[in-house]
């Protein structure tokens, strides 16, 4: 029976060798994955986010997407301009450049879908989404209520 070893080395391998493809194809536009996702996660929610947002929705750490929100900047994918109901945040906004890309980025991104879904059909794929969602719902909840225990908060 499988357990969780192999679960475990499944998801690092498909974690590992998927942010090495998407970095691959991102090197051309000056981006890594870590740019690349949170501009994929702005350009199809097509809204702006705060920065403790985009942290919560993307389970990235503050100092890291404080360092890809800084280099994005830099390259003028990103621009910061401060949030009216709160004068201590700011607004992370799309400009034309990351606009101009977005087919570029969304195509990266499809590549590894296509790569994963080799040899599995749509039934599959539409099962494997559900109990992914599943799964992640559990982890959720259990982290949730870890922090409100007063646990490390950290599963």
């Amino acid at each position: 029976m499988s357990g969780i070893k192999d679960i475990w080395l499944f998801a690092n391998n498909i974690i590992r060798t998927s942010r090495q493809i998407i970095n691959e194809n991102l090197k051309p536009l000056d981006l890594s994955s870590a740019e690349g996702n949170i501009l994929l996660h702005l350009l199809t929610q097509d809204q702006q986010f705060r920065q403790e947002e985009i942290v919560g929705q993307l389970d990235i750490s503050k100092p890291a997407v404080s360092r890809a929100l800084e280099s994005l900047e830099k390259k003028n994918y990103v621009a910061r301009e401060k949030d009216p109901s709160d004068k201590r945040a700011s607004r992370v906004l799309l400009t034309e450049k990351a606009r101009a890309i977005a087919p570029q980025i969304e195509q990266v991104y499809n590549e590894v879908f296509s790569i994963a879904a080799q040899g599995v059909s749509e039934a599959e794929i539409e099962d494997f989404i559900k109990l992914f969602g599943r799964v992640s719902e559990s982890f959720s909840a259990a982290r949730a209520k870890r922090r409100n225990q007063g646990g490390h908060g950290e599963c």
